[in-house]
């Protein structure tokens, strides 16, 4: 399933939820009942209002705040608590957050960090090439977009944080992916059929094999058509501190404005954009050590 064309993404007509005045969360309306007995939303939701409560939490306290029977929220606990994302308090039995939550805190937090911290240049990128500028990360399904900036051209391209991309060889922040993140990652795409979002898209392996040592080879990468008819790409690598991948920064616009050719000044502003952001980062040379 693609997602939306970044022209068509739809409004959030959505009716605010009700607020949890000890906890400051918004409660649960009855549409959302069966998305809540879930085993894993059941599990967020206990350790949201630990974090809320920032002390110790006991049993009982908990299951009158999710309004669930106590025997249901204590073997979330104990699940919970084996993983180390709560500890409990051997003398009183109470439970809190444990450390690997505190440690999925952090990497949340120096995420959203990134996208403090690339902002200006963001804005200089979008400044000098008019387009809409695009920040993204990836986990090991699909790429996603963290920030946008608007572009001033006539035609405004629509895309919203949290848009996500399942298809890496459709867009060229994937095909950054490909080219620079985990080897695996590109082993386990290319060991599958790969879908094909418009005529334009790259189906066949060995041409997408070319394609990511190109991108390697020059250090972006571009996606004429390759999602949505009309819209393109060019986008190149962000690095970490360690080298690794973070994720791409890119100029998204109509093909009438970004065309198939990419101009060499636009090639290049983008290249210093991405390089300024791996520096923020902490990265040295960018790609110097990229993954093979």
């Amino acid at each position: 399933m693609h997602p939306p064309a970044p022209d068509l993404l739809p409004s959030d007509a959505t009716a605010p939820a009700a607020d949890d005045a000890q906890t400051g969360h918004a409660l649960p309306t009855s549409g959302d009942e069966a998305a809540i007995s879930s085993t894993s939303v059941i599990s967020l939701r206990i350790l949201e209002l630990m974090a809320a409560q920032g002390t110790e939490c006991g049993v009982t306290e908990l299951a009158e705040l999710l309004g669930m029977p106590k025997a249901r929220v204590h073997r979330h606990l104990s699940a919970l608590r084996q993983q180390g994302y709560v500890t409990q308090n051997k003398r009183t039995s109470r439970y809190r957050v444990g450390w690997r939550l505190f440690l999925l805190g952090r990497k949340l937090v120096q995420q959203f960090d990134v996208v403090s911290l690339a902002k200006p240049i963001m804005e200089d990128l979008r400044n000098r090439v008019g387009q809409t500028i695009v920040i993204t990360t990836f986990d090991p399904n699909k790429v996603v977009v963290l920030d946008v900036v608007r572009g001033r051209s006539a035609l405004e391209i629509l895309l919203s944080p949290g848009t996500q991309f399942p298809g890496f060889h459709t867009v060229a922040q994937g095909k950054v992916v490909l080219a620079f993140g985990p080897p695996s990652l590109r082993d386990a795409v290319l060991s599958q059929p790969l879908a094909a979002s418009t005529p334009k898209t790259i189906t066949d392996p060995d041409r997408l094999r070319a394609e990511i040592q190109l991108v390697r080879q020059r250090g972006w990468a571009e996606a004429p058509e390759e999602i949505f008819t009309g819209i393109n790409a060019l986008a190149a690598p962000i690095f970490q501190a360690d080298g690794s991948l973070f994720g791409a920064l890119a100029i998204v616009a109509s093909i009438h404005y970004l065309p198939a050719r990419a101009h060499p000044d636009t090639v290049r502003e983008l290249m210093q954009a991405a390089a300024a952001v791996s520096a923020v980062l902490g990265a040295g040379q960018a790609g110097a050590a990229a993954p093979g």
